[in-house]
């Protein structure tokens, strides 16, 4: 009899340890969404009988197609501060950094009252949250940018006269990229709160 404990304890720590490297893997296919979605453009402009893809929105900034050449000037104002390409650039490298250290610590809970997250959910989590909010500000942002300067919809389809040739309908479209922001986000979201179910820790 007292030799059946520590076998128990040791079935018990090669479960717990199996739980959590299989959630350790189920991390890493939301974190594999969203480089897919960080290396994919977010949002794109065709402007009719001109150039498809003319322009591209991508994490770090507005990006123009070799066709606008010269004309690459009349979108003078889109473009974002120079800093901006670097500070999304340190936001995926603390993304990534954020979980990776949620994957393997094991802090104490934190919270108020009786709602408490462990550091892993936290950070887990909080990556899911970041993800999100950058999704959603880039979009209100882009869509406030076009419609001020050239009175062009997020998407949708519109007309505009910049000066010959640019005097076209232009087809604006929110692209796959940009979606896959959303089930990176709501997965890291949905890990980190099941985090404790998952791995069978209290």
């Amino acid at each position: 009899m007292e030799n059946m404990q520590p076998n128990t304890d040791i079935r018990q720590t090669n479960v717990n340890n199996s739980k959590i490297w299989m959630f350790r893997f189920l991390v890493l296919i939301p974190a594999s969404i969203m480089l897919v979605s960080w290396f994919l453009p977010w949002w794109t402009i065709d402007i009719e009988g001109f150039a498809n893809n003319a322009a591209q929105i991508r994490p770090w900034g507005l990006e123009l197609c070799g066709q606008m050449g010269g004309f690459a000037i009349l979108m003078k104002g889109t473009e974002m501060p120079s800093w901006f390409g670097p500070f999304m650039w340190v936001f995926l490298g603390l993304c990534i950094l954020a979980l990776g250290v949620g994957l393997f610590v094991r802090g104490p809970k934190i919270g108020l009252g009786k709602v408490k997250f462990s550091l892993s959910q936290i950070l887990i989590g909080g990556v899911g949250i970041a993800y999100l909010a950058c999704g959603i500000i880039a979009a209100v942002y882009a869509d406030t940018r076009m419609r001020n300067t050239f009175d062009v919809p997020l998407q949708g389809r519109a007309f505009i006269d910049m000066g010959d040739p640019l005097i076209a309908y232009v087809d604006t479209y929110l692209l796959p990229g940009y979606y896959l922001i959303f089930v990176a986000g709501i997965l890291f979201l949905v890990l980190g709160l099941m985090r404790n179910k998952i791995t069978g820790e209290e």
